[in-house]
């Protein structure tokens, strides 16, 4: 009766023991080969775990790979990434405790050499990262182990030869009068004790007798292993007789753990095999959650339109010029021998900063053209630091300008005349350096109504009806990104991009770069994409639905007899700083535009004022409504005076400017104001 107390009692500190190690978050395990039983046996860190796997007998199952494992949690499948059984696994150390015992009987019975043998079978599975720990009988002297005085001789190492000649060398010595199991299983349960409650443990008892001479019970080694956190139990029990051991039964009938009957001595070798077989079927299954995701787009279409552009631009007669030089700057398209101004021709120019930097050239074909006209180039500096007071330097500059004009267009020099001076006659505001460098300049002037006017040109421009992509990322990643980009791209053109550490935003706003929207809408489609690196170093890709581009075409629309858009374009008054004047010949050029707006009823137009960025933003804004309004006014009143709902105006002042204001030209292209006729046309 008392025997069957304390099995109880092992049994249930065992089994608690086991109970609250495994917490493992809902995390399922599962194995498809048939008739394995996977179990839990710890979590070793975030993505590895230690598992036991077994057949219906509690058999190890041996030679399982990566295929023949599943993990999941709350419903979520992770990609096995590895599974080593313990004799592949070089992390994560076993910690062995065998207890031998080395009493007398073991010569009597001729089971030395047999249990030497089965020893050397059992040590085979040691690894360098085990840690194996011996603990025999010894007469006469004790061990302060635990608090106790125990007849007991213990060796510890990770090396198997060291672990085979200690065993050798106890066996072959003088072996033990006494048997002191209770004790040897004290010392044995108080280096469990000692051992790394996360790693593998396990306990071994070998014995051929009852205790016989212990000063310690049952009750004491049934308490010592309640105090203890989960171990594999194992028994061998070599006693006579055909039934085994109540208590060592009890000890090793814990969850996993097992007892042998070795009735004779040619038994012990194979069951040392079976207890090495046990202590092999532990599997590490290391494991990743992978990072998923997808990728939202809007507007899922677009539209890219080809418009027959006719584009008229200001000729600007300025050249401006690098502080205290005379040298004309490298921006100013020029050639290099008469022989290359033959094929020159203004109307193959597309776009007015291209137009404004063959300037020269421009204003060389027209005096070559028109052998009647005259040029007069005024000289001016910033007067201002270096070049205050330099007309000499205004001089130098007028005469650079010139000298291109004479010897690469062979002008004659009688046409050309030279003028100096300080500030120009409507300067800049000397206050800052973008006003003084638009004071650094040649001025051109002509009476010659050919000499300085429009430079107009015909190409196919084009209009997309979404100029930007709305891009939603949506990641689902258990560890967290590390980096991730969005790219945009079609006909072989990337097309916006952006990257980013860490997670990225709900979504953005991704303009679109169409340097050459003819090749996006001859693609047919915009792909985006999303490539994501999660903290795990898990790669994640993937694609948006394409966002459909539909290509409205020209010549397509011409054969089927359908109309295409036309657009006018006139970026026609340069004003002069801080100027809403319309001067002479910009009133001639209103007229022009007026006549078309008469010839062409069907036109909308659009009048937009615009300034530099030099002055405060509200300044600037009211400025860029005086100029809208005074061109309105006079295409109103050239147009016939009636109010005319086809006509619009507003100022942008110097918000979304033509130009980047980076340079004199550009922000003397922004004090302007753009006239725009469109309408469909078949012709």
């Amino acid at each position: 009766m008392i025997e069957r107390l304390i099995g109880a009692l092992l049994l249930v500190g065992l089994c608690c023991g086991q109970a609250l190690a495994l917490d493992a978050k809902d995390l399922l395990v599962e194995s498809a080969r048939e008739g394995a039983q996977v179990s839990l046996d710890r979590v070793i860190e975030d993505g590895k775990v230690l598992v036991r796997v077994a057949d219906a007998d509690n058999q190890p199952i041996l030679g399982l790979t990566a295929a023949d494992f599943s993990v999941s949690q709350f419903g979520r499948k992770a990609r096995i990434v590895s599974v080593e059984s313990f004799a592949e696994n070089l992390d994560v150390p076993r910690h062995i405790v065998l207890m031998l015992d080395n009493s007398g009987s073991m010569q009597q019975r001729n089971a030395v050499e047999p249990l030497l043998s089965a020893m050397d079978e059992l040590l085979k599975i040691v690894r360098p990262i085990d840690q194996v720990h011996l603990v025999v009988f010894v007469d006469g002297e004790t061990q302060r182990i635990g608090g106790r005085d125990l007849h007991v001789r213990t060796f510890s190492s990770s090396d198997a030869e060291a672990l085979r000649n200690f065993v050798h060398q106890v066996y072959r010595g003088r072996l033990t009068v006494n048997t002191f199991l209770f004790e040897g299983m004290l010392a044995a349960l108080d280096i469990v004790g000692r051992m790394p409650a996360d790693e593998p443990k396990f306990m071994v008892v070998f014995s051929d007798g009852e205790d016989l001479n212990s000063r310690y019970t049952r009750d004491d080694v049934s308490q010592s292993i309640q105090k203890l956190e989960r171990f594999e139990a194992y028994a061998i029990d070599f006693m006579p007789g055909a039934a085994t051991d109540p208590f060592l039964s009890s000890f090793a009938s814990r969850g996993g753990g097992q007892i042998w009957k070795a009735t004779e001595e040619a038994a012990l070798v194979p069951i040392f095999q079976a207890v090495a077989s046990k202590m092999q079927y532990n599997y590490v299954i290391s494991y990743l959650f992978p990072t998923e995701g997808r990728l939202a787009v809007s507007p899922a279409a677009l539209t890219i339109e080809e418009i027959k552009t006719i584009d008229a631009s200001p000729l600007l007669g300025h050249i401006y010029f690098e502080t205290g030089s005379s040298e004309i700057p490298a921006r100013y398209q020029r050639f290099t021998n008469r022989l290359d101004t033959v094929t020159f021709d203004e109307q193959q120019l597309r776009g007015t900063l291209e137009k404004y930097y063959q300037v020269l050239n421009i204003f060389g074909k027209r005096l070559a053209t028109n052998p009647d006209a005259s040029v007069t180039l005024v000289g001016c500096n910033m007067d201002f630091g270096e070049e205050k007071g330099r007309q000499d330097l205004s001089a130098q500059r007028a005469e650079a300008v010139g000298a291109y004009l004479r010897d690469i267009w062979n002008i004659d020099p009688e046409r050309i005349r030279l003028e100096a001076r300080n500030l120009p006659e409507k300067p800049s505001t000397s206050r800052i350096e973008e006003g003084r460098a638009d004071n650094r300049r040649v001025e051109i002037h002509s009476d010659h109504p050919a000499i300085l006017d429009l430079v107009r040109s015909t190409y196919t421009n084009y209009r997309i009806d979404n100029s930007s992509l709305i891009v939603r990322p949506l990641i689902d990643s258990l560890y967290g990104l590390a980096d991730w980009r969005i790219q945009v791209g079609a006909g072989g053109a990337t097309l916006a991009e952006i990257s980013g550490e860490g997670a990225p935003n709900d979504h953005y706003l991704l303009p679109l770069k169409l340097d050459r929207p003819q090749d996006v809408g001859a693609a047919g489609s915009i792909a985006v994409t999303l490539e994501a690196r999660d903290r795990r170093d898990q790669q994640l890709s993937v694609a948006a639905e394409p966002v459909k581009v539909q290509f409205l075409q020209t010549s397509q629309r011409l054969a089927q007899q359908l109309d295409y858009r036309v657009q006018e374009k006139y970026a026609l008054i340069l004003f002069d700083f801080d100027r809403d004047t319309i001067d002479a010949r910009n009133q001639g050029i209103v007229e022009q535009i007026a006549a078309r707006i008469r010839a062409l009823p069907q036109a909308a137009v659009e009048i937009v004022g615009h300034t530099d960025n030099i002055g405060s933003d509200a300044y600037n804004q009211k400025l860029s409504e005086r100029r809208a309004k005074a061109v309105y006014d006079l295409l109103l009143a050239a147009a016939g005076g009636d109010p005319d709902k086809r006509i619009q105006y507003r100022g942008a002042g110097a918000q979304d400017p033509p130009y980047d204001n980076l340079s004199s030209e550009a922000r003397a292209f922004n004090r302007t104001v753009a006239i725009t006729l469109e309408y469909l046309a078949r012709d």
